[in-house]
């Protein structure tokens, strides 16, 4: 970041690309605000295991949205994608819960958004949703249903690690300004601090950000 001894050209540029983003949107901004990691410190994601991920993710957000009502769907899709070992620590034990607090399921429930990110970097989407308008979730979850269970993590590919970063980079700085804006006491109609948390979330699973694991993963800013 630019607190280390020599961020590389690309690092700045994508810094300035997104801080150029947000003044356009009307959005604060600060320039001290640290860069992402460089394409060389980061090793991609591999595409099976980004596939697998957004099985997790996108089960539990059925389980949430659904508020525990239709426990034999969710089984359902979990045994029709093999997803059983797919899950995190958290997920698992969300997963298996018979009565989580109201509260998880809302959580839960947020992570569509993540799966938002997660099959835009499989190129199922080809643009992420504005920062201030939630994914679509049943033309999305349609994507996971019609590739099916073995085609969907058999045939995953990823975008290239560049518009990966790009979006990371975006991202981290959307999340400082809705933040900023927030504590504050003010808003703006371009941004949704809950929204862009959760894909700040799946991007930095995706760039490995402090080497975190999916239940561990922070959106410092």
């Amino acid at each position: 970041n630019d607190d280390s001894p020599e961020p590389t050209e690309e690092q700045r540029a994508r810094k300035a690309k997104s801080s150029a983003g947000l003044k356009e949107m009307g959005l604060p901004y600060i320039a001290h605000l640290p860069v992402v990691e460089d394409e060389r410190q980061v090793k991609p994601r591999d595409p099976q295991e980004v596939a697998k991920r957004c099985l997790a993710v996108a089960l539990c957000a059925v389980k949430g949205e659904t508020q525990g009502k239709d426990e034999a769907l969710v089984a359902d899709l979990v045994k029709r994608f093999g997803a059983e070992a797919y899950f995190s620590p958290q997920e698992a034990a969300f997963i298996k819960d018979r009565s989580p607090k109201r509260q998880d399921f809302v959580n839960f429930c947020w992570r569509y958004e993540c799966a938002h990110v997660l099959l835009w970097s499989l190129g199922h989407l080809d643009e992420l949703k504005p920062p201030n308008a939630i994914c679509d979730v049943p033309s999305e979850v349609r994507v996971i249903r019609e590739a099916g269970p073995e085609a969907f993590v058999a045939k995953a590919r990823l975008r290239s690690q560049a518009e990966i970063l790009d979006m990371a980079d975006f991202y981290y700085r959307l999340h400082w300004a809705a933040l900023n804006l927030r504590l504050k006491g003010d808003a703006s109609d371009e941004v949704n601090e809950e929204i862009v948390q959760e894909r700040h979330r799946a991007l930095n699973w995706l760039i490995r950000y402090m080497g975190q694991d999916w239940d561990d993963v922070t959106t410092d800013t």
